[in-house]
């Protein structure tokens, strides 16, 4: 009897509930209880949502995850840590049919840009980036992981096929309540016909050794992430003088005192 003193009555109550969503509370739960519910639900709500992931990584020589590759910049756990964020995105051939899911959330513009650029210093420590932002404090609803694939994409492709390139730049600037995004670079330039098929992954003048660093069927993949973002991407250039490539998205409203809390 004295046992069952220090039990406590369960209690399971539904907060919220539609045909799709569903919020309960547990309680009271014994330390660490909490953290064996959870792992426990997570685990069982993963593996019925259907679609594709990695869960397994061979590498040839490496014996553990903490193991260094001969030749490779990034350590195992990096790469490993990369690939669990993975997306497998369907490319078609024509982006209008391209769907693209993303869940966007409040990201500041200026930790996406460091991100982007930390990754790509590592890639090509031998090309510098200028970077034009605005000063204002900017918010911007995203899918972050998404939106940095596409600036890495873009930055990529300028430092794999724009040959003769001296300069690149990432610009970001505000025109009313949209970010417009700028790659630019001063390269051999991208001739007009190719232009019009740059984002449809159907380019045959795109070489297959190139669509494997990122062009053609990665540009294509790079608009349908824009556009399931409610935005438009396009490019513009000029041969022998260089190109660039522009995409928009729509920024959030901050009350200044947030954004003077984030600061």
């Amino acid at each position: 009897m004295a046992v069952l003193a220090f039990q406590k009555r369960e209690k399971v109550i539904m907060l919220e509930s539609t045909s799709s969503f569903g919020r309960f509370e547990f309680r009271p739960l014994e330390p660490g209880f909490g953290m064996t519910v959870g792992n426990a639900l997570r685990r069982i709500l993963l593996s019925s949502l259907e679609g594709y992931a990695i869960t397994t990584v061979k590498v040839s020589g490496v014996d553990h995850e903490f193991a260094a590759i001969p030749g490779v910049m990034e350590g195992m756990l990096e790469i490993i840590l990369n690939l669990k964020q993975v997306r497998f995105i369907r490319t078609v051939e024509n982006v209008d049919s391209e769907k693209v899911t993303v869940q966007k959330t409040p990201t500041v513009l200026d930790e996406l840009l460091d991100t982007v650029l930390v990754k790509f210093r590592k890639r090509y420590p031998e090309i510098p980036v200028e970077l034009e932002t605005p000063d204002a404090f900017i918010v911007i609803p995203m899918d972050s992981m998404l939106i940095q694939q596409v600036l890495m994409n873009l930055l990529e492709n300028a430092a794999l096929h724009a040959e003769g390139m001296t300069k690149l730049t990432l610009k970001v600037f505000t025109v009313g309540n949209r970010a417009v995004f700028e790659v630019t670079d001063d390269g051999c330039g991208i001739p007009r016909e190719r232009l019009k098929t740059l984002f449809s992954g159907t380019d045959p003048d795109v070489p297959a050794d190139s669509r494997k660093h990122g062009m053609g069927i990665g540009l294509s993949v790079c608009a349908a992430i824009i556009k399931a973002h409610g935005g438009e991407i396009k490019a513009e250039s000029r041969l022998g003088e260089g190109t660039t490539i522009r995409f928009w998205l729509e920024t959030e409203e901050i009350e200044m005192e947030d954004a003077e809390d984030e600061q």
